[in-house]
Parts: structure tokens; sequence; C-alpha cells
């Protein structure tokens, strides 16, 4: 009688089965291991508001910058007074989870406690004043620039002001 040498057929399929699991947890472990990061700074804005195109509204109003990634997981920045021209310069870190939707960063000005009774904001008193959607660089690029804003009015959206940032995206370390 002749006799196989090595493995029986259910053997080596497990053997090959075997492999292909620690080769998809290695490259989940590798994913994990190799998180991304969305480093974003936020400079400042001009042409918000502008007292020439709207003279109710007056420089004692105050600003913030609603941003995301995910609608789900928006953040703001600190609030800050004047108009037209805004500076926040604030940066902030924001993990990526790459099995999402991550290519825009989605930028919305807001005035808060509108000084206009004709012009009064939403019920939290909060006014959309212009808003962005940017696509995030490379992950080995860097983008900085001046974006331009839109602005929703009665007759649909008018470009008005701008906002300056910078973003680079980064390997988060485990360690």
């Amino acid at each position: 009688m002749y006799r196989k040498r090595g493995r029986s057929n259910k053997d080596l399929t497990n053997t090959i089965m075997n492999r292909r699991k620690l080769t998809q947890n290695k490259r989940i472990a590798n994913e994990r291991d190799n998180r991304i990061g969305l480093v974003l700074s936020i400079h400042h804005a001009e042409g918000i508001d502008n007292p020439s195109n709207y003279p109710s509204v007056f420089n004692r109003n105050i600003y913030c910058v609603l941003f995301w990634v995910y609608p789900d997981d928006q953040l703001a920045t600190e609030f800050v007074s004047g108009s037209p021209d805004l500076a926040w310069n604030q940066k902030y870190c924001i993990e990526l989870d790459e099995s999402r939707d991550c290519r825009f960063l989605h930028v919305e000005v807001l005035r808060c406690g509108s000084s206009s009774e004709s012009n009064p904001g939403t019920s939290n008193g909060m006014k959309l004043v212009g808003r962005a959607k940017i696509p995030l660089p490379d992950l080995s690029g860097k983008t900085e620039g001046r974006y331009g804003l839109v602005r929703l009015e009665e007759d649909g959206y008018k470009a008005e002001g701008h906002i300056t940032l910078s973003m680079k995206l980064i390997k988060i370390d485990q360690s």
C-alpha cells in the first residue's frame, strides 16, 4: 500500500486557512497601528458681515467656526468678536476613521447673538454667515490656503468672505 508523505488534505486546508487568518489579523493590527489624524489650524476669516453690505450688524457680535469631517462629530472654535475680519489661531487634531468617508473638511462660520431685529438668526441666536467644503490633503501632504465662503441668502447662495486655514494628515503613534 502506498502512503503519502506529509500532511493530509484536511491538514493542508486547515494550515492554509490559519495562515489566511494570521495574515488578515496582521493586516487589521497594522491598520489599527497606523491610525490617521487630521491636524487642522484655523487662522482667520475676512470679509464676514462686511458693514457696507450689512449695516445693521455691529462689531460687538461674536463668531465661531463649526467644523467637521463626519456630520455626527462636529467641533467648534472658541468665540471671537469683531467684523469683518476675525482671528482664531487655534489648532486641532481629529482622528479619522478610514472606514467612513473622510475626503472633505466642512467649515461654517457662525454669528452668535444677532444684533438686528430684522435678521434674528435661528432660535438659538446663531446665524450662518459663511460655509465651505474643502478637500483633505494626501497623507504625506499639507494644505494651506485661503478658501472662499458662501452665504445663504433669500435668493440663493452668495460668495462672500474667506477663511484661512492649514491641514496636514499624520500617522498617530500608538506608543
